[in-house]
């Protein structure tokens, strides 16, 4: 029978496409419509997306893999956690301090009323309130009314804990620093492994003598080794009697009666465990202050540790509020200090009165020569941007109102 070259069924085809898409294009034109718009636009998508990955590239060059990730925002209102029931705290560690002393006295073992533990009553009296007392109170009553001589011991710690914690009611919690001075001690082993230690100072058993000993100069007329200085008419500096004492009176002050933070609010960035800034939050929290800390690795674990600092050490009127927090960030400085000063219901109202900018980036080995990305980053960090957050603060005490009160930095 007769064959049909498939080649030719093939231009047969292709010509009636071709017709189709004419009469396609005839019919668009008739009717308006651009054909090529959808093309035209994705070439433009194309041709965008090429232009923004070259400013990528050379933004990456420029500035280097470690500052790019470093200025990434992290803060986030949704994630902020608020502790504030520190009376919550006193009531179980009272009823723990109660419940050991009574289980020594029905153990047979000799003990005598624990008062003498100074921080912890220091910190049961911080956290003191009315419920508190009463609560005390009636613990006392229940035990003295069980007629057993073994439980004299927390019957009288009960009562001591009520008297303190009543007492203090009308007073302002404080801060005071109930550790030993400490001195170091280094040794070089035979091997050169070099041991760093601490132990206590033996001729200075407690803040105060310390503090007296660091007062007095080495010899006769002779300012202390830590001393301040004023400046006379004629431009020399020369120690200063008066001033040097007001300090040393103020620390003596601070170790003995201790210091109220109550009604102050601080803002503390890079306290994470261990660090510095953990230890001055907890110090502010103990004397009263609110504090707002900023945390750049947030997570679970993070906002437990700062739940169990605030259960430590947190006070009457004291509040901690954990956010997560970039300091590289200029978006997250933006961010902070609006929450901050802010007025709705979600935002803190409050007015700084401390800034401890303690947020650093470690940048270990860089030296003149090998300057890169993460010595741009850690400069930005603790340089660059402590002085855009203290600008920002500024700005928005000014905006609200509130320039006569400077927060301490």
């Amino acid at each position: 029978g007769p064959t049909v070259s498939s080649a030719e069924l093939k231009k047969v085809r292709l010509r009636e496409i071709e017709h189709i898409q004419q009469q396609i294009a005839v019919l668009a034109r008739y009717a308006g419509i651009d054909l090529r718009s959808d093309g035209r636009t994705a070439e433009g998508y194309q041709t965008g997306a090429q232009q923004l990955q070259t400013s990528v590239d050379n933004i990456t060059a420029e500035f280097g893999d470690d500052l790019i990730a470093g200025v990434q925002p992290r803060f986030d209102a949704r994630k902020i956690r608020r502790f504030d029931s520190c009376w919550n705290w006193a009531r179980q560690d009272a009823y723990e301090w109660i419940q050991q002393t009574i289980a020594v006295c029905t153990t047979g073992v000799a003990s005598d009323v624990d008062v003498s533990d100074e921080a912890r009553l220091q910190q049961l009296q911080n956290r003191a309130d009315v419920q508190l007392v009463q609560m005390l109170a009636g613990t006392a009553k229940i035990l003295g009314a069980s007629n057993n001589d073994a439980l004299q011991p927390a019957i009288q710690l009960t009562q001591a804990l009520h008297d303190a914690c009543k007492d203090s009611l009308d007073q302002e919690p404080v801060y005071r620093e109930f550790s030993k001075p400490m001195q170091p001690e280094t040794h070089v082993q035979s091997t050169g492994e070099v041991k760093y230690t601490e132990k206590p100072r033996p001729s200075e058993r407690s803040w105060a003598e310390y503090i007296q000993h660091m007062s007095c100069g080495d010899l006769d007329n002779t300012p202390p080794l830590m001393h301040l200085r004023e400046q006379t008419e004629s431009g020399q500096w020369t120690y200063s009697d008066m001033y040097s004492g007001a300090y040393f009176s103020g620390l003596n002050s601070i170790a003995t009666q201790g210091i109220s933070f109550a009604g102050k609010t601080a803002l503390v960035t890079g306290c994470g465990r261990g660090s510095i800034g953990a230890e001055i939050v907890s110090s502010l929290l103990a004397g009263g202050a609110k504090v707002l800390a900023t945390t750049s690795s947030y997570s679970r674990a993070t906002t437990l540790f700062f739940e169990n600092l605030y259960r430590t050490h947190g006070s009457r009127g004291s509040e901690l509020v954990v956010v997560p927090f970039n300091q590289g960030s200029v978006q997250d400085i933006e961010n902070l200090v609006s929450h901050v000063y802010g007025k709705s219901g979600s935002e803190l109202n409050w007015n700084l009165d401390y800034v401890f900018p303690f947020a650093a980036v470690s940048d270990i080995g860089s030296t003149l020569t090998n300057l890169g990305s993460r010595s741009e980053l850690a400069q930005r960090v603790i340089l660059t941007n402590v002085l855009r957050l203290l600008g920002r603060i500024k700005a928005a005490k000014e905006s609200a109102g509130r320039s006569t009160r400077p927060a301490l930095v």
